[in-house]
């Protein structure tokens, strides 16, 4: 049911040894252990974020889709369902859906047409390729019905223009009535995917032939009214060097006819060509401040502009990880605790929802495999040790606070708490409010995100850190939940590792050979003794916690 412990042990073993010295002892960096005293104010700041209660999403890549077609992903979907005051969004988009030829005739959920070659022609070898054309049948929207406690997102295919219209409108259609023609049962119709990786295709070029295609979408569903508003736009892709962003779609007037209800971008933190050790993952992805400086320096501009023009703003692709790393980078513990710190980052910085990847099943940096199909590149089906961060947001964002004056539009609102970015690179801290009148607080998140590698470094050296938190007069002590795996960074999950690799969040767990995704285990959590207004709480490093103020 799971890889071997020995063989997986061994890809660790070589990961670490790979890596040299791994900043995780005090002797090893510049950054002083000392007790981090928070700031938090007992009532909701001005500038705090409201968060949608449905920001935690996930995404499926569209020509894997039916992949996903099964009891077990739903079982996932519906775990995450349960924490949360309203339904997840399953965003199936990508490059291949773009690429979609809809044959109604055709029996096959899905099957291969070509991976196009540079020069021309095609390589009739594309199975595990998200770049290839692939012929979709009817059979291929069943996979929209699969998902109850879910909304979707449909992605309307383009190309470089002109779009056939045709074939987009008879894939639209497909899964809009697979869904039952609800626009309740859906979050938004993209259109299209990484246009500025379209050949010779400008941000207003875009913007003109997506218009184009909400009009005729419009006109085929016979939307009416506010029922028009249902478009998402733009899905730009990570690139540093990509031609455009949201910012620019936006400015080129795809929403002047405010018929858009989100702008979409999409996030990956490290790509390239590297040596994937742990010095790297610190560095590079369990750091902080690189989270934020990236945030800051690639996505700051239009997540202004997409707020100032009243559309929410989307990450509605994401991972750690883009590129050829080992399974023991992307798909471990390291990526679930860079999953939580982002998805905090994304909430103190008015991004409405993140949307984390089940891919398709041969990639390596996903939340689940939901089947074998990925074979030895990356086996399955399994639950994957960054699944519980999806759980442990969702648990942040919090499931009580529906009432009159948010409408349940809001979990809560969130502030972030400085710790200073400069002296405390791998150290984040985040409360969480009430937003109805009072405005109390009621949960803060603190994250550890220096490395620990348990397959190198033992239980007794894993380092500590202590965050002083100020609680509301008169609360006598707290709970605290811990995301947590003994093995650190290096745990792959239960499902992959076996038993030492597990992952628990406030003790649960998530399981394909256990539960089959549908989660077991009580809860387990902390009580911590106020003293003098203050809560003492220590977090291990490779770690993320929620303090339960209430």
């Amino acid at each position: 049911m799971h890889t071997s412990i020995s063989i997986v042990s061994l890809a660790l073993t070589g990961l670490a040894q790979a890596a040299g010295p791994v900043p995780n002892d005090n002797q090893d960096n510049n950054i002083k252990r000392a007790t981090q005293t928070l700031k938090v104010s007992a009532t909701k700041p001005t500038d705090a974020f409201n968060v949608p209660a449905d920001f935690v999403g996930i995404g499926m890549e569209s020509a894997f889709f039916n992949h996903f077609n099964n009891p077990f992903s739903a079982n996932l979907v519906s775990s995450l369902r349960q924490r949360m005051s309203q339904p997840p969004v399953v965003r199936v988009g990508g490059t291949s859906g773009d690429r979609f030829v809809f044959d109604p005739n055709q029996k096959e959920a899905r099957k291969c047409i070509g991976l196009p070659k540079d020069g021309g022609g095609l390589d009739k070898d594309c199975h595990q390729s998200s770049d290839a054309i692939y012929s979709v049948g009817p059979s291929f929207c069943e996979g929209y019905k699969a998902f109850p406690d879910a909304r979707m997102s449909i992605q309307a295919p383009m190309q470089e223009s002109p779009t056939p219209l045709n074939n987009t409108l008879a894939f639209v259609r497909c899964a809009w009535d697979a869904r039952g023609g609800d626009a309740s049962k859906v979050a938004a119709i993209a259109l299209g995917n990484e246009p500025n990786f379209y050949k010779g295709t400008s941000a207003a070029d875009y913007a003109k032939e997506a218009l184009r295609v909400q009009k005729a979408v419009i006109d085929e569903l016979k939307l009416k009214g506010e029922g028009r508003k249902i478009f998402e736009v733009a899905n730009t892709a990570s690139n540093d060097d990509a031609k455009f962003g949201v910012a620019e779609v936006l400015k080129a007037g795809i929403n002047d006819n405010k018929l858009s209800n989100s702008a979409a971008d999409h996030y990956y933190q490290i790509s390239g060509k590297h040596d994937w050790t742990d010095k790297e993952m610190q560095e590079l992805m369990l750091s902080h401040r690189a989270i934020t400086e990236r945030l800051q320096t690639r996505y700051g501009n239009s997540i202004a502009q997409s707020r100032a023009a009243g559309l929410p703003f989307v990450m509605s692709e994401t991972a750690a990880v883009l590129g050829g790393a080992p399974l023991t980078f992307m798909s471990g513990f390291g990526y679930g605790l860079w999953a939580v710190d982002f998805g905090l980052a994304c909430m103190a910085r008015g991004v409405s929802r993140v949307a984390h990847l089940a891919g398709r099943p041969s990639a390596g940096r996903v939340f689940w495999v939901p089947d074998a199909s990925g074979g030895d590149r990356s086996p399955g089906p399994h639950v994957r040790a960054p699944y519980p961060a999806a759980i442990y947001l969702a648990d942040f964002v919090g499931k009580k606070n529906r009432c009159k004056n948010t409408g349940g539009v809001h979990g809560g609102a969130v502030k972030e708490l400085d710790l200073g970015v400069k002296d405390h690179p791998y150290l984040s801290a985040y409360a969480m409010y009430d937003t109805r009148q009072n405005g109390k607080l009621e949960r803060v998140a603190l994250v550890n995100l220096r490395l620990y590698n348990g397959t190198q470094t033992p239980s007794d050296k894993r380092g500590v850190e202590t965050f002083r938190v100020p609680v509301p007069q008169g609360v006598q002590s707290v709970k605290v939940r811990r995301l947590h795996a003994d093995r650190g960074a290096a745990a792959m999950g239960y499902d992959f590792g076996g038993r030492e690799h597990n992952v628990t969040w406030a003790g649960q767990q998530w399981s394909y050979s256990i539960d089959q995704g549908k989660g077991h285990g009580k809860v387990v959590e902390d009580e911590v003794k106020v003293q003098n207004g203050v809560a003492a709480v220590q977090v291990p490093d490779s770690e993320a916690v929620i303090v339960f103020v209430k």
